[in-house]
């Protein structure tokens, strides 16, 4: 008696082929090429300079999740959990950036980490 395999059916994520591979890496190359040229001119685009590394981070967290993660191809679910996760990390970094750019910091002490506590003397 011959046995029947059935087979059972997934959905099929459309493969990737080397080619493409090779393009999303070539993109990702060259903007952390821009990221690395923008840092080195930091003085001469002054405060544009943060919020376009903030853009083409998150255009390459876009493009490392969406291909090799395949997310794309998956729910609507997990694109909301990835993007949730990349909105906090960037609200956090936003966050400390205001607070080191600030002078709020100033009033608790200021100077820098090691520099000496300057004690009056009482005598």
């Amino acid at each position: 008696m011959a046995e029947s395999h059935i087979e059972e059916s997934h959905d099929e994520h459309p493969t990737t082929t080397i080619r493409q591979y090779l393009l999303i890496g070539l993109i990702l190359s060259v903007i952390t090429a821009v990221e690395l040229v923008m840092s080195l001119y930091e003085e001469e685009l002054g405060v544009v300079l943060i919020p376009g590394l903030l853009i083409f981070s998150a255009i390459k967290f876009y493009i490392v999740v969406a291909m090799f993660m395949h997310l794309k191809f998956d729910s609507i679910h997990f694109t909301r959990m990835f993007v949730f996760g990349f909105v906090l990390a960037t609200a956090l970094l936003l966050a400390v950036v205001v607070l080191f750019a600030t002078d709020a910091t100033d009033a608790i002490g200021g100077g820098f980490v090691g520099d000496p506590i300057e004690h009056k003397d009482d005598h």
